[in-house]
């Protein structure tokens, strides 16, 4: 019987593999092409989307830059025509041109000759003598009137520039600014589709291409060979685009290949595979498949003949293993035993009982997911190698569903993981911030007993980053970003309780020096940007040596503490002082200025650094006053710098 039964159980098991070997072949091959479709389409719409944002990048560069330089040229004129002498200077125009950021200036009289600009071999240049220049002229006619020209070479040296022109405020002419305009060309230049096609992945044997819509002719591929040709050397026809949109064979010079197509803004985008890099792994795979059916046959014919002789016993075996695999805590076991209907239906129920177990897990985050609350949970005990998580566990941790899988798989991966997070940075309570995401925040809670580890996790990034920007608002003064006259007292009094093991001290009051006239002269949003100007400078003190803050109105103070001696600290005010009156200024009336700045030092004479070490930091109610009688001195010669002479310092005392 056994005999007979190999015999007939082995013919079943070669005409099954001939018939999978062959539905398999059928199924690779289509399997290889709708593979091709779906990569090509996302090549194909990968370079179309980048043709289509390099265009739109260009014109929004385009507008922005032609306003910006036309607003430069309207300056220009307006220097002209509030001193007119400038023009007769190479040296000021030299000034004005770097002060405006242009390339090149130009002016032009009411007969259109360029008599005066940066470029003094252009001098005596009649703008109706080129077709460039020329465009420029209808501007005498209109004082209104302006030009924006577009990016061409110049009627001079035929070098690539663009220039914008307006009228002259002051007398008949036009005033008109060149800049050389790299940004945009290196902006078109990377919307060559030559550089995009450089940058999209091709495998071997394929290749991408775009061809020009109304000639057919190829425009440009990975393959250098084929630009310039006609796309009927591929096989292919401007007409028949669409057939091979899900793709499709043609035959040309290179041979059988497998092309998908698609048309874009009057342009045919295509991708290309030969017929054997297509099909390349189907042989392979099929050797693969074909030896492993064999040995899944031929151990199907040896495990049904040992089953006419033990078919109880082993039936009866699989189903106490598999109990002891469960036990264990491996859930994912399935019994599956069919030798009799009483093995069948034991399996079933103890099936079912693991899937009921399994499911808790499923409807608990489901609620979760319902009332959308952003926490997940986790369980496992001594016996399970496996922990048990909500979905929503995986989303908070920020962890791909393959690592998951390979954390919840061992028990022991999973606590070290969880160690890990709690040894970074912590904030306060149990909450920790993932050290993938700086900006990500999470609590974790966990609690052990004799029936396992029950832990919940809690996303808490919205609570910790809504705490931050609290913190900031009411700490940091909104114009200037420097401190608030609040945290610098509570900063600088941190640092006087250490004055006596962080060196040198002082604090500096300062004050803008007529700063209600420029107000008045200007209006106070300009006020208010005379005001960040001079933020700007203080930060560099704002460091572990330095405490800025902004106390009131146009008043401001600095803290130097932990520094060397006091001519380190005199030292830096001195350079400070140099570097703002470097520093010019551009006023909304175009003259240029200096900040104008007095200030007061005073120097903190507390405990030396024996005394501290001997007797600890300073009470809190002395440090408070230690910093109250320091401002007082420090605004007390703040006035008396402002009294005799403004823009200085003066140190208390001296």
């Amino acid at each position: 019987m056994q005999k007979i039964f190999t015999k007939y159980m082995s013919g079943v098991i070669i005409v099954a593999l001939l018939v999978v070997a062959g539905i398999c072949w059928l199924l690779q091959g289509k399997a290889a092409q709708e593979h091709m479709v779906q990569n090509a389409k996302q090549k194909i719409e990968q370079a179309a989307g980048t043709i289509e944002g390099n265009n739109a990048e260009i014109a929004g560069l385009k507008d922005s830059l032609s306003e910006d330089y036309l607003t430069r040229a309207r300056a220009f004129a307006y220097i002209i025509q509030q001193n007119p002498k400038v023009l007769d200077s190479q040296e000021e125009l030299g000034r004005i041109k770097e002060l405006l950021n242009v390339d090149e200036l130009h002016v032009i009289d009411s007969d259109g000759i360029l008599f005066a600009g940066t470029i003094p071999k252009y001098f005596g240049m009649d703008f109706a003598s080129t077709e460039q220049t020329a465009e420029f002229l209808k501007i005498l006619e209109d004082p209104d009137d302006f030009l924006v020209q577009d990016i061409q070479p110049n009627g001079a040296e035929k070098k690539i520039f663009q220039y914008v022109g307006v009228a002259r405020q002051d007398e008949k002419g036009i005033v008109q600014i060149g800049m050389a305009p790299v940004r945009l060309l290196e902006a078109q230049k990377k919307n060559e589709l030559s550089y995009i096609f450089s940058r999209v992945p091709v495998d071997p044997g394929s290749v991408i291409f775009a061809v020009d819509s109304a000639t057919g002719v190829i425009l440009a591929s990975t393959d250098e060979i084929m630009n310039g040709k006609n796309m009927e050397v591929l096989g292919l026809s401007e007409d028949r685009t669409e057939e091979y949109s899900e793709g499709g064979f043609a035959s040309g010079e290179g041979g059988r290949m497998y092309f998908v197509l698609e048309r874009h803004n009057g342009l045919i985008i295509g991708v290309g595979k030969d017929e054997q890099g297509l099909y390349s792994e189907r042989g392979r795979q099929m050797i693969i498949i074909f030896f492993a059916i064999m040995i899944i046959g031929l151990i199907t014919v040896a495990a049904i003949r040992r089953l006419l002789k033990i078919k109880i016993v082993d039936g009866l075996h699989r189903i106490m293993e598999g109990l002891e695999d469960i036990t264990e805590g491996r859930l994912g076991t399935e019994i599956q035993v069919n030798d009799n209907p009483e093995f069948r239906q034991l399996g079933a129920g103890i099936n079912k009982m693991v899937e009921s177990i399994l499911g808790t897990t499923v409807k608990v985050s489901k609620v979760m997911d319902i009332v959308d609350l952003p926490i997940g949970a986790f369980e496992f005990s001594q016996k399970m190698d496996r922990v048990m998580a909500t979905e929503r566990l995986r989303q908070i941790m920020m962890w791909t569903e393959e690592e998951a899988g390979r954390l919840y798989e061992d028990k022991e991966l999973f606590q070290k993981r969880l160690e890990d997070v709690m040894s970074w940075e912590k904030r306060e309570g149990e909450t920790y911030k993932l050290s993938d995401d700086p900006e990500k925040w999470v609590r974790i809670h966990m609690t052990t007993g004799e029936e396992g580890t029950f832990g919940v996790v809690m996303d808490m990034t919205k609570e910790v980053g809504e705490k931050k920007r609290l913190e900031h608002d009411r700490d940091y003064d909104a114009l200037t970003g420097l401190r608030k006259i609040s945290a610098f007292k509570k900063d600088v009094c941190a640092a006087l309780a250490g004055s006596g093991k962080t060196g040198t001290t002082a604090i500096v009051m300062l004050d803008l020096d007529r700063f209600k006239e420029i107000n008045d002269q200007y209006g106070h949003d300009w006020g208010d940007d005379y005001l960040q100007i001079c933020a700007r400078f203080l930060k560099i003190f704002d460091n572990d040596k330095g405490i800025t803050a902004r106390r009131s109105g146009d008043e401001f103070c600095i803290c130097f503490h932990g520094w060397e001696s006091k001519e380190a600290v005199l030292g830096a005010l001195d350079e400070f002082y140099s570097l703002v009156e470097e520093k010019k200024i551009l006023f909304p009336d175009m003259s240029t200025r200096s900040l104008s700045i007095s200030s007061g030092l005073a120097w903190y004479e507390g405990t030396d650094g024996d005394t501290a070490a001997q007797d600890g930091a300073l009470q809190a109610e002395s440090v408070v006053q230690e910093y109250a009688a320091l401002m007082r001195k420090a605004d007390e010669v703040l006035y008396r710098a402002k009294k005799e002479g403004r823009g200085r310092y003066m140190v208390f005392g001296e």
